[in-house]
């Protein structure tokens, strides 16, 4: 959670007892009273509880609370914004979906709690995997959609091969966890956020269906 909330109210308050201070005592020479300092600490207090609303608010608006990576509302809208650069500058943005293979049996056989921990050790896991600028999100129940700014065209292959690798390397007091992995690119794959989802649903369900096999 940031605290841009808190920090913005603290400071409109501070400037507002700064501007009081000169008001009374500089400009109309008003005797200085501590009652000033108890004022001003009253209405900072205020501040850091409004503020900290805000920040909550502003959290779980953007947020999925349990793995703390974006929600669905919010990819949606950097989706938005990263097509129009894209479209200004001629680049290209990356959608990928990712898929936890038999997580319904992880649930079954360890329990819906153990289930939890693997889906936030997986976020995590993702996060640290994907460059600064990416985007992860839980995109609904076991699956994730990862948004990728400024990518080439040969990022495929080396992408998604570094995420096969987070789960494998990352993923400790877990069993083997393998993951069904789908892409698309804008323009190319679709016009829109729709569109390129629906392509990487197709591809990654493509993949599930190859690993079934291969098992």
């Amino acid at each position: 959670m940031r605290f841009n909330g808190r920090i913005i109210a603290i400071g409109v308050v501070g400037l507002f007892n700064v501007m009081r201070y000169f008001y009374y005592h500089q400009y109309l020479n008003l005797p200085f009273k501590a009652d000033f300092f108890i004022l001003t600490t009253f209405f900072l207090i205020i501040a850091l509880w409004g503020g900290k609303q805000f920040d909550r608010v502003k959290y779980f608006s953007e947020k999925d609370p349990l793995t703390d990576t974006f929600n669905r509302r919010t990819i949606e809208r950097f989706f938005q914004r990263n097509a129009k650069v894209c479209d200004k500058n001629g680049k290209k943005l990356g959608v990928i979906l990712i898929d936890i293979n038999d997580f319904k049996a992880i649930n079954d056989t360890y329990g819906h709690h153990k289930g939890d921990e693997l889906l936030t050790e997986i976020a995590t896991s993702l996060k640290k995997s994907v460059d600064k600028k990416d985007l992860v999100a839980r995109w609904g129940g076991d699956e994730f959609l990862i948004l990728v700014p400024n990518c080439t065209d040969g990022f495929r292959a080396e992408y998604i091969k570094n995420l096969h690798q987070a789960f494998e390397e990352h993923l400790d007091g877990f069993p083997t966890v393998r993951a069904s992995i789908g892409f698309s690119i804008y323009p190319g794959d679709g016009q829109n956020f729709q569109e390129l989802v629906q392509k990487a649903d197709e591809a990654m369900y493509r993949d599930k269906k190859d690993c079934a096999q291969a098992v």
